[in-house]
């Protein structure tokens, strides 16, 4: 599976955009406060460059604010790409019936040498690939709160404000792919500019 540096900057995006940006509150502080930074670092191996975007939590929410108000309206966006018949209501009871499941395995398959799992682990939402070897090529958490949050909005619309109110919570890896020596990716947000 060969992906070309655009194609991985854009799957990262897409990975943060849904997720929206709302604009810190300005306050003044006793102690400052480490804000958060996202982080996009993409490899490949067989061109021999590399990528690497550092962006506080803060700019990427005031870049979302250009976006469109047909796409972002106050912090809500509508989906208009689910298949037809399924509704926004729809994903919020299943995922509220997952969520009462508690720890479980929801998917597994296998795919020529690859096996994935998506797996609800804790406050954790798993999805692993490995191959034929069991060595981990695809790892992406995403925590079950940002989950809840995005759901929050009402009616056909997703939660963008209160999901990325969440996201300024969290440390560490989001998306880390390693795809067979030909390019690795890894989404991050931690307090630290480089």
């Amino acid at each position: 599976m060969r992906v070309t540096k655009t194609a991985a900057a854009l799957a990262a995006v897409a990975v943060l955009a849904p997720m929206g940006i709302q604009a810190q509150q300005s306050q003044q502080p006793q102690a400052v406060q480490p804000s958060p930074w996202v982080h996009v670092r993409i490899v490949d191996a067989d061109d021999d460059e590399n990528m690497s975007l550092n962006l506080p939590l803060a700019v990427v929410e005031l870049a979302l604010r250009v976006i469109p108000a047909q796409i972002l309206e106050q912090g809500r966006a509508g989906l208009n790409d689910l298949p037809d018949g399924l509704r926004l209501s729809d994903v919020r009871a299943l995922w509220q019936q997952l969520a009462a499941a508690g720890d479980a395995e929801l998917v597994s398959m296998q795919h020529d040498d690859q096996t994935i799992r998506v797996a609800r682990r804790g406050d954790q939402i798993q999805v692993r690939m490995t191959d034929d070897d069991g060595d981990q090529t695809m790892s992406v958490d995403v925590p079950a709160r940002v989950v809840d949050a995005l759901l929050s909005g009402d009616g056909e619309e997703l939660n963008i404000d209160a999901a990325i109110t969440e996201l300024r919570t969290i440390r560490g890896d989001l998306v880390v792919l390693d795809a067979e020596d030909e390019h690795q990716i890894r989404v991050w947000i931690d307090e630290s500019a480089s």
